[in-house]
């Protein structure tokens, strides 16, 4: 389990006050997925991830510090091997103000309502989109495109 940089082993790193826990880290690709356990279980999401990184897998490494829009993953090279093989994250979800289904973390939600453009945040309301689940969200949009186009059909031609 060595690395190549003088026999020092590979480390992974999280900031669990950075990391919001919003999944780019297991998104990247197939090896990345399998490195990175992520379970959500009702109004709680847990990431498992992987303590030491093995030689091979420093592309995987890269690849999640470079996924984190945080910040919060980092990898570094240490002298012996970790404790634990493995640790975990648990964070709070958010639920759809519709169907009641979590579908993001709360920390993940306030990064998100922190970066949002003057405009959007000035008008109160406009955010309450992100309230809602993908799948609330797409009803919502084609329900108002439907009233929009019945509402078009309505008037009289001239």
């Amino acid at each position: 389990m060595k690395g190549t940089e003088e026999g020092l082993l590979r480390i992974l790193a999280v900031d669990e006050d950075e990391c919001i826990g919003c999944r780019a880290c297991s998104n990247l690709w197939p090896e990345i997925s399998a490195a990175v356990g992520l379970s959500d279980r009702g109004a709680k999401r847990t990431i498992r991830f992987p303590r030491s990184i093995e030689e091979f897998e420093a592309r995987i490494a890269e690849g999640l510090v470079e996924a984190c829009p945080t910040g919060a993953i980092s990898f570094g090279l240490a002298d012996e091997l970790p404790g634990e093989e493995s640790f975990a994250l648990t964070f709070e979800m958010v639920r759809c103000r519709i169907c009641g289904r979590p579908f993001a973390t709360k920390k993940e939600m306030e990064y998100i309502r922190d970066r949002l453009p003057e405009p959007v945040q000035a008008r109160g309301s406009a955010a309450s989109w992100m309230d809602l689940c993908t799948g609330c969200r797409q009803d919502v949009g084609r329900n108002a495109a439907a009233r929009g186009l019945i509402v078009a059909r309505s008037w009289p031609r001239r």
